[in-house]
Formats: C-alpha cells, structure tokens, sequence
C-alpha cells in the first residue's frame, strides 16, 4: 500500500517545473488585478496558498479589501470588484455565492477571484469567505502533511463528493485538510471512517472538550452527518454541507480501498 500511495501521489501532485510555471503566471496576474486597485490587495488563496493543491490546478484569488473602510458595505465588494476586473479582463463570469466572485480565464488557467474583507481576527468577519486567508494559515502549520492531504482530496475528487456546493454537498478542501490533519494521515483517516456514528464529533483544538457541542452549537449547523469543529472558527461547523449520502460514499469507498487498495479509487469516475 505504501509504494501504491507513493506512486498516487507523484501522478497527482504538480511537478516543481509546472508549480513554478503556475507561480509565474499568478504573480503576473496579482500585478495584473492590484494596477489600479484602491483600498484593497490581490493574494494567492486556497489550496496553491496552503501548499496541497493537485496537479488540475484550482487557483483562487482572494481580493482583500480594507476592513476599517468596508466593514459596514462589505455588501459592496462584489460590485466593486467586478468594475476593476471589467477593465482588465475581455471576459469575466459573475458567479453567486454568499458573497458573488468571478471567473477568469487566463493564459488558458481557471481563476476565481473573491473579494473579501482583510481581517486577522476571525470574529471581524462579515461573510465566511473573509476568513478564508486564516484557513490557509492554518493549514500551512501542517506542511508535512500536504502529500496526504492531497490523498485524501483525489480520493473525494474520484468519488465525486469533493466539494461544499450546494449540488454537491461534499468535502470540501478545507474538510479534508482538517481530517487529514486530525487523524495524521490519509490511511488513518479511512480507518477512522470505519467507526464513525451518526454526528460524529472532530474538533482538532478540543474546544467543546466536556462540553455538549450539541447543546452549545445553533443547531442548523448541526444538520450534516458529521460535525467538523472549524480549529479557527470553533463556533462553525465545518463540514455542514455534507450530505449522509456523499458520506456513506466515502465510508463505503475507504472500506473497499482499505480491504483491495488500487490506483481505480483515484480516479475519476464517468
């Protein structure tokens, strides 16, 4: 199993020639979006941030605007930011979230770009993409974990549960990372899966430790399968967008990779 995993990771993680490649053409992107940009700064965001991103290259941009200035209109951004980027770019995509971003096609690589509120302090956030950067933060403190991590998200990937949006209702990248790093490994987490119950609890930092999460926690974050305690928003449920459904997938699926391990559990799925 461990050589299997070894030759999993090297065919879906980015070669350091097509990492620095990317890099280039983020920095010169970053340039791009901060010309002419008021009160507000581009940076490299999720998973090319945090150091686990796969070879397909899911690059965000988080436009981070000045907290003290939008704090109360943080309703503007979305609007904002699609003026600036009108004005760079032939062609952008609006798409909705809780707060809208946009898609951008360039040098033939897919970036979404999201503005967001600059904070430091989780508990200044006005929308969850704000805390975004703090994610990254995090994450990059389990650097020794990334190869794994990566495991566990082709996996989610291959399986077609990867992602928090709502037609999907998956893992997302954050949740992976967080499990990953809970349980030390991409192996141990499959394990672990096998003796999940019904709500089961991870919390990383043991915030509710001696505490009823249940009684303490809004229980509309409470509804997923599986409660994720956020290690740097212990009041969020990371994973509530998860369906019972996407995660007797992934039970399942640990169960049959754990009893026949092959490369098939890594890859996509028609």
């Amino acid at each position: 199993m461990k050589k299997l995993l070894k030759e999993v990771i090297k065919e879906i993680s980015p070669t350091r020639e097509e990492e620095t490649e990317v890099v280039k053409l983020i920095n010169a992107l970053l340039k791009r979006i901060d010309s002419g940009l008021k009160d507000a700064r581009a940076i490299l965001g999720g998973s090319g941030a945090k150091g686990t991103w796969l070879k397909t290259f899911d690059i965000d941009i988080f436009v981070l605007y000045n907290y003290s200035k939008y704090k109360d209109d943080s309703f503007v951004l979305s609007d904002k930011l699609e003026k600036h980027l009108r004005r760079k770019f032939k062609r952008i995509k609006r798409l909705h979230g809780s707060r809208d971003y946009f898609q951008v096609i360039y040098e033939g690589y897919t970036f979404e770009i999201i503005p967001i509120l600059g904070i430091s302090d989780p508990a200044k956030a006005r929308n969850i993409t704000d805390i975004s950067p703090l994610h990254a933060t995090w994450v990059k403190k389990h650097n020794h974990l990334a190869d794994e991590i990566r495991l566990t998200k082709q996996f989610c990937r291959a399986h077609r549960i990867y992602g928090a949006e709502s037609h999907i209702k998956g893992f997302s990248g954050y949740v992976c990372e967080i499990l990953t790093v809970y349980y030390g490994s991409f192996i141990k987490l499959l394990r672990a899966s096998q003796k999940w119950k019904d709500k089961h609890l991870i919390d990383i930092n043991k915030y509710y430790r001696n505490r009823n999460v249940m009684a303490l926690m809004n229980t509309s974050k409470l509804q997923s399968p599986l409660i994720v305690i956020d290690p740097v928003q212990p009041d969020r449920n990371a994973a509530a967008a998860l369906s019972y459904e996407n995660l007797n997938i992934f039970v399942d699926a640990a169960a049959k990779f754990l009893k026949s391990p092959s490369k098939k559990f890594f890859l996509a799925r028609d």
